[in-house]
């Protein structure tokens, strides 16, 4: 049974297990294209848009089964759990086929190494969604506290940003002299994350991290996945943290993608090199304002609520839109930190705030249904997540051919698709910052509302446990 007080002590190897695994998770969701790009492409010689598809169609295909494995989660029972079991037998599958996926050779043609990558790559983001979603579910699970959910999700984001400043590194790590060859590198880097990463570091939540015991009676009655979503789908506040999920990673993401190309090709006149290399000094200051954002957003949140401080976050992201317009130009250099400084927090809520409400919406929907179903709510989060991200990247493509980019022309790009880019850029992340603030405005779900909850959910509790003792004694 599941007893629904606060929950604060002895937490804190559990969370620092779960940190560790949530590294060991971004890992698995990165590594995939930050070595295939350089590795099956640039290396192998593979057709670029080939190799896009070979990298969209597994991650699409484990993403449709993703609410399935959420409800296989939130229905399993074992001695060990309903989470822990999944994990360690996922880390270790995702471990082993994230090592095959390097094995291929240079002398096959084209078409078997593509159709190699993509069969294994399937096998492996299966099974990382075997591994994703019952962790993100013990997360969720940690407490039952309003604000300390805000405060594991925020733990986790530190595991998260330090994962972010280590895995752009992978490639050049396989280059080193050491290795004979980029494919002997490429080997020893790829079985080396596999194993010491993803298995070893990721099955650590399933070893160390505990599980709370809910009322197996209630979990008898099972739904179908399809009654499920379809129960999902006339929950409000669900839908708006999920609108606003979309907003950000496709809207946002998609006009986040114009820096790139406006630091190659307006401030450093098509100098690919140095454009990357300035590309890399931002990527590096958003994770570090990222680590910063961490503790702000968490006292920003025991003071003025979730909702208020997501509010506060656009605002502040209103305002670096409207500075990239300014940052972003010629000669602009150590400036473009700047722009990590307003904008990186709202990227860091998409990996705490948003998790801590959505663990607050579980309490709800057991309120309603009687039973805990964190692993849907984690499972359709994710599925949104991943086609935001894909959407972003074709949006992206597309918008780059009708402005009339040609990156054969290298420096000598149109003042007119310069042009479309800074305006995409910086009104881009002005307006997927504005649209939020009006979906914020029907969502009623805060700190008090929260404990509400808690407290009839534990008074069902209290009643169920007496009922239980009153029909034993009776027998």
């Amino acid at each position: 049974m599941r007893n629904y007080n606060n929950d604060k002590q002895g937490i804190t190897q559990p969370k620092l297990a779960l940190g560790i695994g949530f590294f060991a998770m971004y890992f698995a969701n990165q590594s995939v294209p930050i070595l295939a790009i350089p590795f099956y492409q640039m290396t192998l010689g593979v057709d670029p848009f080939l190799l896009a598809i070979a990298l969209t169609i597994p991650m699409l295909i484990s993403t449709f089964f993703g609410p399935w494995v959420g409800l296989l989660s939130d229905n399993y029972q074992s001695k060990f759990g309903r989470r822990r079991p999944f994990i360690f037998v996922a880390a270790w599958l995702s471990a082993l086929t994230f090592g095959l996926i390097w094995m291929v050779s240079p002398h096959w043609s084209e078409a078997t190494q593509l159709s190699y990558f993509t069969l294994f790559s399937i096998l492996f983001y299966f099974a990382v969604m075997f591994l994703s979603v019952p962790m993100t579910c013990l997360s969720y699970e940690m407490t039952d506290d309003h604000h300390e959910r805000t405060e594991i999700m925020g733990f986790t984001s530190y595991f998260i940003k330090f994962g972010s400043l280590l895995y752009q590194w992978l490639f050049p790590l396989a280059q080193l002299a050491v290795f004979s060859s980029i494919f002997i590198g490429i080997k020893y880097v790829g079985w080396g994350v596999g194993i010491f990463i993803i298995g070893v570091l990721g099955c650590l939540p399933a070893i160390f991290s505990t599980e709370k015991v809910h009322n197996r009676k209630a979990s008898v009655a099972r739904l179908s996945l399809f009654k499920s979503l379809k129960t999902l789908r006339r929950n409000k506040p669900l839908l708006i943290l999920l609108i606003l999920t979309l907003l950000q990673l496709c809207g946002g993401a998609f006009t986040a993608s114009m820096d790139y190309y406006l630091l190659v090709y307006y401030i450093h006149d098509g100098d690919v090199a140095q454009g990357s290399i300035w590309k890399g000094i931002l990527s590096s200051a958003y994770a570090i304002f990222g680590l910063l954002s961490i503790p702000l957003l968490s006292k920003l949140s025991a003071s003025y609520g979730k909702v208020n401080t997501l509010k506060i976050i656009y605002w502040l992201t209103v305002c670096g839109g409207i500075l990239k317009w300014f940052i972003f130009t010629p000669d602009a250099r150590w400036l473009i930190i700047v722009d990590a400084m307003f904008c990186t927090a709202l990227w860091t809520t998409m990996t705490m705030l948003i998790p801590s409400m959505l663990a607050d919406l579980c309490d709800e929907d057991e309120l309603e249904h009687d039973k805990r179903r964190e692993g849907l709510f984690v499972s359709v989060h994710t599925w949104v997540v991943n086609i935001s991200m894909a959407l972003a990247v074709l949006i992206a493509g597309l918008c780059l051919n009708v402005i009339g980019f040609d990156a054969t022309k290298q420096s000598v790009q149109t003042a007119g698709s310069i042009h479309s880019m800074r305006l995409i850029l910086s009104l881009g992340t002005v307006f997927f910052s504005l649209l939020p603030l009006l979906f914020l405005q029907y969502y009623r779900i805060d700190e008090t509302k929260s404990r509400e909850t808690r407290q009839k959910l534990q008074d069902r509790f209290n009643q169920n446990q007496l009922r239980e003792i009153q029909q034993e004694q009776n027998i």
